[in-house]
């Protein structure tokens, strides 16, 4: 089972080799695999704060290009910028925010953000990890979270519910296991194995206290 984007001669030594594989977690055509619509889960959380009537939406994601492969932050930002076009609304440079991923950056960016003449009313982070930051860059300015600000994040990781997050929920604990399924069954096909298959994994919009409608 692979968890990250293998390198292209990874992959050819391991499909010589007829060794069974599955990918879990991101799209792999080459071989069985599991995802989720990233894309679809950046709309997602993106609609839910323009429903609310929010306007002045800024993205807190990781950098477009990354030395592992990960595109589920860039496919997220697509998906943002996607909803936020088909509802009319114009994207301020100064609200789309790329750093490596980690809690602390996106305490600093959003420290950024609320500091504009004219700052954000909701924040779509794309993952769970980056929109503790932006809480926590909230408070530190104090910004109320929600009222000041709504802040929106992605995966559900268990501390989400403890801080009353709202966030897009992928199932991990299901792709890990469809994971372990699938590859028991190519280990019992006969050889050649079947073509690949490509399974989808539901996603859910969970709402907690950290989003409601702006002032």
């Amino acid at each position: 089972v692979i968890a990250m984007p293998p390198p292209e001669r990874e992959l050819e030594r391991l499909l010589a080799a007829r060794v069974p594989a599955v990918v879990v977690d991101f799209r792999y055509p080459a071989l069985t695999h599991t995802y989720i619509d990233n894309v679809g889960g950046g709309y997602l959380a993106t609609k839910h704060l323009i429903e609310l009537g929010h306007r002045r939406i800024a993205f807190v994601g990781d950098p477009s290009v990354n030395p592992y492969g990960f595109v589920s932050s860039a496919d997220r930002c697509t998906g943002f910028r996607r909803a936020m076009a088909d509802a009319g609304l114009e994207i301020p440079a100064a609200f789309m925010k790329e750093c490596p991923h980690g809690r602390h950056v996106a305490h600093r960016l959003t420290a950024e953000l609320l500091n504009l003449k004219e700052p954000p009313t909701a924040v779509v982070a794309a993952s769970d990890t980056q929109a503790l930051g932006v809480l926590d860059g909230a408070k530190n300015i104090d910004v109320d979270v929600p009222h000041g600000l709504s802040v929106i994040g992605f995966d559900d990781i268990e501390v989400a519910a403890y801080v009353g997050l709202t966030t897009v929920r992928q199932p991990l604990i299901l792709s890990g296991a469809r994971g372990a399924e699938l590859l028991l069954e190519a280990i019992a096909a006969p050889y050649p194995p079947p073509a690949p298959i490509a399974e989808q994994l539901p996603l859910e919009l969970i709402v907690r206290k950290s989003t409601v409608p702006p002032k």
